[in-house]
């Protein structure tokens, strides 16, 4: 649902053996709008609010490479058991609900649940 961005020590990536990455420093992910700019089309998290067909049609597009019956299953898979992906298509409720002029103020913000084990569930997502 995110782009991962870090800074990769290519050092590593040029040995032989099987393909791995370092990664120096922090390890993030990047999200954009939940809706695409223009003529851009949906990826990431942008693509969860589309029909479930849609999705499939999209995820295919972008990776003809491989079996559409495991893109397949991996969407099910996902769409059942992911705990974000209610929250994506709540925003986009929510942005749907407002006129046009207000649609670009919804934020999805952190927030710290300190009732939970910090190692493992260090941030809820906010809808507002």
């Amino acid at each position: 649902m995110t782009l991962v961005g870090v800074k990769i020590d290519n050092s590593v990536t040029r040995q032989s053996g099987p393909y791995c990455f370092k990664i120096q420093g922090e390890l993030y992910h990047l999200t954009g709008a939940l809706l695409p700019h223009g003529d851009h089309p949906p990826a990431y998290a942008q693509i969860y609010i589309l029909d479930t067909a849609e999705q499939l049609n999209i995820r295919r597009l972008n990776n003809r490479n491989l079996d559409p019956v495991v893109i397949n299953d991996l969407q099910t898979m996902l769409l059942d058991s992911h705990p974000y992906i209610g929250h994506y298509c709540h925003a986009y409720e929510l942005i749907r609900e407002k006129p046009v002029e207000e649609q670009e103020e919804i934020t999805i913000r952190p927030y710290v649940n300190l009732q939970q084990d910090q190692r493992t569930h260090n941030l809820d997502r906010i809808v507002q």
